[in-house]
């Protein structure tokens, strides 16, 4: 069943005549309906029917059931999931960036078609834009947020305090790796968030609505099956967070993250064999229908009832130093998901063993 919102705007206003006999109040009513065919205040569109899906032009982009615009080629924010290469806020060619948001070779952008002066080929008469990657999303509050492009660290910047967050850089044209992580609020470190997309030359490539998963420590690593663990960490604000046993599915255990993204959860083991086990967290923001999750934490290695010593995700063979050993391992299982690796060579925790976990691995390089 759909409910509709409705949003009611009240005004309040005293006219006062020159002759000051009376004072006669007035109240107006504005009402914002989504569904009613009506741009009302508050809404991009009013298409009841539309349900949002992604358009390739700017002409046919889709009203959502909640009055927005659907993702879009010309929207500006890069849809690589619709196939996007690119997304430089319009339906032209010629701008390096294709009226489908397809990259364009360098050569292929405006510019005249023959020789513009004396001794010289053709090609454009105006020096090219900065070729720029922006990156916005939410993390944790009031923390520094690092990014790193391609292995390099490329610089940092302070979530505000609603853990929102931007970052712009200058980058080289092509497909390029990003990674993004952070420490909490007590100096646990997040997961190395990696995503891999392609940069448009002599545009600004937008990353938009990236979320930052949870951290993820516990009160001890080594327990017989049956004692209760505090579970703690720090997430975005206000966010449900769910734990995970190995890769299950199903929480094991739910808590709720405060205003400043700390969380803290009872997790009771009676349900654990004795054997070793990873646990990872999401964070799961907004209200349903309309909620965004987070990719998974990073793993914490659980020992019940069995000794253990836990190891750093990119330490695969826990020998304290990340070097080609642990390459090597990474290789063993590269375009899989992972196997049964212990630590899991899926590093990053998206069941692909690929670039991203490369990447990680080279940022923890100790040789």
């Amino acid at each position: 069943m759909m409910y509709r919102a409705f949003i009611f705007v009240l005004i309040v206003s005293t006219i006062t005549p020159l002759i000051v006999i009376a004072q006669t109040a007035t109240t107006t009513f504005r009402l914002s309906i989504c569904g009613n065919s009506l741009v009302d205040d508050g809404e991009q569109c009013d298409v009841p029917g539309e349900t949002g899906v992604y358009s390739q032009t700017i002409t046919g982009r889709q009203c959502t059931a909640a009055c927005f615009f659907g993702p879009y080629c010309g929207d500006g924010i890069l849809q690589s999931p619709q196939g996007e290469e690119c997304d430089d806020g319009n339906n032209d060619d010629g701008d390096f960036c294709s009226a489908i948001c397809k990259i364009e070779p360098a050569g292929s952008g405006g510019g005249g078609s023959s020789g513009g002066g004396s001794g010289g080929g053709g090609g454009r008469d105006r020096e090219l834009p900065d070729t720029q990657v922006n990156i916005s999303g939410r993390a944790y509050p009031s923390r520094t947020i690092n990014f790193i492009l391609d292995g390099d660290d490329v610089g940092s910047a302070q979530a505000n305090s609603t853990g929102v967050f931007q970052f712009t850089t200058d980058w080289q044209p092509g497909t390029a790796t990003l990674g993004l992580w952070a420490t909490d609020f007590s100096g646990t470190r997040s997961i190395t968030f990696n995503n891999t997309f392609d940069i448009t030359q002599g545009a600004v490539t937008n990353l938009n609505e990236i979320i930052l998963p949870p951290t993820v420590k516990v009160s001890n690593a080594n327990f017989s099956p049956g004692a209760v663990l505090t579970v703690s960490g720090q997430s975005v604000p206000n966010a449900t967070i769910n734990l995970y046993i190995d890769k299950n599915n199903t929480p094991v255990a739910t808590g709720q993250a405060g205003s400043n993204g700390q969380w803290s959860i009872q997790y009771d083991t009676a349900r654990l064999s004795n054997k070793e086990y990873a646990l990872r967290a999401k964070s799961v923001s907004g209200t349903p229908p309309l909620t965004t999750q987070s990719s998974f934490s990073s793993a914490v290695q659980l020992f019940a009832g069995v000794p253990g010593r836990s190891s750093t995700p990119s330490d695969l063979n826990r020998d304290t130093r990340i070097n080609l050993i642990d390459f090597s391992i990474l290789i063993f299982w590269w375009q899989t998901n992972g196997g049964d690796s212990n630590p899991p060579a899926d590093i990053n925790g998206n069941a692909r063993v690929g670039l991203e976990d490369f990447s990680i691995l080279l940022f923890n390089w100790t040789g």
